[in-house]
């Protein structure tokens, strides 16, 4: 198996290998550039170096958490700083005055919020193999799997009306929780490939259309992210199911080859979203035969040279996750009034304890900044319901606005805390345990591109509602006398490799 498999912990070290020696290179190219300097560069091939020490501690012994803090290091960070050398360009950081100065104390900070995250997860330890067997389970419902996916497609994008969070009437906001097509489709990814061996061709063949039905529908109805979160969905539930994720050498070699029309599919993708998205925004409906029709209006417009002109500052600024933490960090005292600990008590009130109607009118601190950078006076729900905008803080934006420096004690405590919890899962249902895991590092993953924890809490209640709402559908049951889906060998050598990523 080793030979025809390669570890994702090798491919991450290889592409932070990339990123420091592009640092390097970096480094004689910002001059003149207002938002990096050399300093930043060097500080980049630290976050590298730290990001590689982790790597080789997580290689050593097996860590979910390390594995996705360090991929989030690598591309939504690194890579963020990079482009940043090459695009001076961020709308974020147009918000107030912003230089390189602000960037490197930003990122000062980050590296040394991460040496908390990682001995937090270091610190709690995952002993032996927690791999979840689930060889001797099947799937016990995939007709109903099925039906659900087809169901919550068809309500979302083809009855006419799509759904969000500021064009539902507002007595029915918790209702979301029922028709989240979001929360469905993960959970559909987990029974796919927790039991893929025990579907049968035809069901495996319409669960994977569906899915990816549903990330083109996405896009097409104006969403950046719908192929990104596919992805990111498909290494929790992988990680959650062997600790770790092995793929194919031949595929992963193909993937190299690919590359090119893959990044193209991206920009392309972002491209036709963001135009649908802007027509959708100015229309009070948009179905889905008029999504295409605009995608072809985008696409008819892209060039090679537009895309390198135009798009590709705006794509690398959006999905890079620096801006938004470090110009939080930046302007601390501008943002006050917002991200503090009772604006955030006001919005857990109103947006989850009291659906329907408000105490305080407190919109979420995601959609509250827009009135601090953008002068419209106190925040309120109805007016943010009139320019709706969110707005990324990220975990080191949020926690240094809350409390500076004082904040790192809570990384280290949010990363112990969580670690515990995943250790401590259990269940003799390997789909109920891998579920459970899941959530856990949801959760984490929310927290790290936050977008404040009011926001978070309510994501993460949502699909913990839909695990039990829809576990009728989401049926398995063993084929024999089973022994528990956890494989917890504390004491004994590790006899089977844990799950490899399925193929």
């Amino acid at each position: 198996m080793k030979n025809k498999s390669i570890d994702f912990n090798t491919v991450l070290t290889g592409a932070n290998l990339l990123f420091a020696g592009l640092f390097v290179f970096a480094c004689t190219r910002t001059e003149g550039n207002e938002y990096v300097n050399q300093e930043t560069m060097l500080l980049g091939i630290v976050l590298c170096l730290q990001t590689h020490i982790a790597l080789r501690f997580e290689g050593r012994r097996r860590n979910p958490f390390i594995i996705l803090l360090a991929f989030s290091m690598l591309f939504y960070y690194s890579l963020r700083l990079l482009t940043l050398s090459l695009y001076p360009f961020s709308d974020v950081f147009d918000r107030y005055p912003y230089d390189a100065s602000d960037s490197n104390y930003a990122l000062i900070f980050i590296i040394v919020a991460n040496v908390f995250l990682y001995t937090g997860f270091h610190i709690a330890r995952i002993n032996g193999n927690y791999a979840i067997n689930s060889g001797q389970w099947r799937a016990g419902s995939p007709g109903r799997v099925v039906f659900l996916v087809l169901a919550a497609i068809i309500f979302a994008y083809f009855s006419g009306v799509y759904w969000t969070e500021d064009n539902i009437p507002r007595v029915f906001n918790f209702l979301t929780i029922f028709i989240s097509q979001n929360s469905i489709l993960l959970m559909t990814l987990s029974y796919y490939l927790l039991f893929k061996k025990s579907l049968t061709k035809k069901v495996a063949v319409t669960l994977a259309v569906l899915i990816v039905t549903d990330m083109v529908a996405h896009t097409l109805m104006g969403s950046r992210g719908a192929i990104v979160s596919i992805i990111q969905n498909y290494i929790l539930v992988t990680l959650a199911i062997g600790n770790r994720i092995q793929l194919r050498r031949r595929y992963f070699v193909l993937g190299i080859v690919l590359f090119p029309v893959v990044m193209a599919l991206l920009v392309g993708s972002f491209a036709i979203s963001t135009y649908n998205r802007a027509n959708r925004d100015s229309a009070a409906s948009l179905d889905l035969s008029r999504a295409v029709e605009l995608a072809r209006e985008a696409s008819s417009a892209l060039s090679l040279e537009s895309t390198l002109d135009t798009i590709a500052p705006v794509i690398a600024a959006r999905v890079g996750f620096f801006d938004f933490s470090a110009e939080i960090i930046a302007h601390r005292d501008e943002y006050n009034s917002v991200i503090n600990l009772s604006s955030y008590a006001k919005s857990i009130i109103d947006n989850i304890l009291t659906p329907g109607f408000d105490v305080y009118d407190q919109p979420k601190i995601s959609n509250a900044l827009q009135f601090v950078y953008g002068e419209m006076g106190s925040p309120s729900k109805e007016q943010a319901a009139e320019s709706y905008h969110s707005d990324q803080l990220g975990i080191y934006g949020e926690f240094y606005a809350l409390f500076g420096y004082a904040s790192l004690p809570l990384f280290f405590l949010v990363a112990y805390l969580l670690k515990l919890a995943y250790v401590g899962m259990r269940s003799a249902n390997p789909f109920v345990l891998t579920m459970k895991r899941v959530i856990v590092l949801f959760v984490f993953v929310r927290m790290l591109d936050s977008y404040g924890f009011d926001w978070t809490i309510l994501e993460t209640l949502t699909l913990v509602a839909a695990i039990y709402i829809y576990r009728y559908f989401f049926f398995s049951k063993p084929a024999s006398v089973v022994e528990s889906p956890l494989r917890a060998d504390f004491h004994l050598p590790q006899s089977n490799p844990p799950v490899a990523l399925p193929n």
